[in-house]
């Protein structure tokens, strides 16, 4: 079932980027399409490069239970972390799956809700080309703990920290954008300015934990369950949120309740913190 979804969502992919480079309306050049599609042109080239490795990884494992293989059995000459190389070649471009299309979505909300264009359009797209790109380059972050040559992790210690330049070059796009706009506090807003807290908090601890000392210490510990719950949380689910509420009404025709939308983000961002700020203390 899992290789049936990934080999969907690689079909997916190709249908979402033949559509944005073939089937543009006249006039509509690369530089004018919306950021949300931007976005999600990113995650489909994303998507291509990554899937095939989880693919193939899970199909040698089942080969391995099933079919008498031992592509990953060390006792004979196997080797463990083949796995882990593979599974990570695919898991961490898998986080920027879940946040760029957040991130799009932040573009379109905050343009929206301030009553202008979107502040520094060429930046923002680099920033997602060049996040989309960066992302296969630090896949071994998630092994610092299992023995890697030291130049290896040299490396993608640099790569880790060197991909929070095009987040941070967005986040600046995004203050620029509301503060030369006139911006209206609507419950879609409220979710990006909740977004905007809880993401740039989960980034700072991802700096931390991309620096090797620091990463052997906190390993398979609680910091590094909050770290993920501030980015994987804060960078998809407070976008999403805003995104519902921020489309609703042309999906359906009838505009939400904005007093239990605004209640509804409050309770989520409260109970939020509450749950995991915690954690990395623990």
């Amino acid at each position: 079932v899992a290789r049936d979804r990934d080999r969907a969502a690689v079909l997916v992919a190709v249908e979402v980027l033949v559509t944005v480079f073939k089937l543009r309306a006249p006039g509509m050049s690369l530089n004018r399409i919306p950021l949300f599609v931007w976005g999600q042109t990113v995650v489909a080239f994303m998507v291509i490069f990554s899937l095939p490795a989880v693919m193939l990884s899970s199909t040698m494992l089942l080969l391995d239970r099933t079919g008498g293989t031992q592509f990953f059995n060390p006792a004979v000459g196997g080797d463990v972390l083949l796995y882990q190389h593979l599974f990570w070649w695919f898991g961490h471009p898998e986080v920027y799956l879940i946040f760029l299309p957040g991130t799009a979505i932040v573009s379109t909300i905050v343009a929206t809700f301030s009553r202008r264009h979107a502040f520094g359009y060429l930046v923002l797209v680099l920033s997602l080309l060049s996040t989309g790109f960066l992302a296969f380059g630090l896949w071994v972050h998630h092994m610092f703990a299992t023995g890697i040559p030291q130049i290896a992790a040299s490396y993608f210690t640099a790569a880790s920290m060197m991909i929070a330049i095009p987040t941070g070059a967005q986040i600046f796009c995004w203050i620029a954008t509301m503060a030369t706009g006139k911006v209206v506090l609507k419950t879609p807003m409220w979710w990006v300015i909740g977004f905007f807290f809880v993401f740039i908090m989960g980034g700072m601890t991802g700096i931390f934990v991309a620096s090797v000392p620091v990463d052997l210490q906190v390993h398979d510990t609680y910091f590094v369950v909050a770290h993920f719950h501030y980015v994987l949380i804060g960078g998809a689910v407070f976008p999403l949120f805003g995104a519902m509420t921020y489309w609703f009404p042309k999906v359906t025709g009838r505009m939400l309740n904005e007093k239990l939308g605004q209640i509804s983000f409050w309770l989520f961002f409260v109970g939020f913190n509450v749950t995991f700020f915690p954690m990395h203390l623990v």
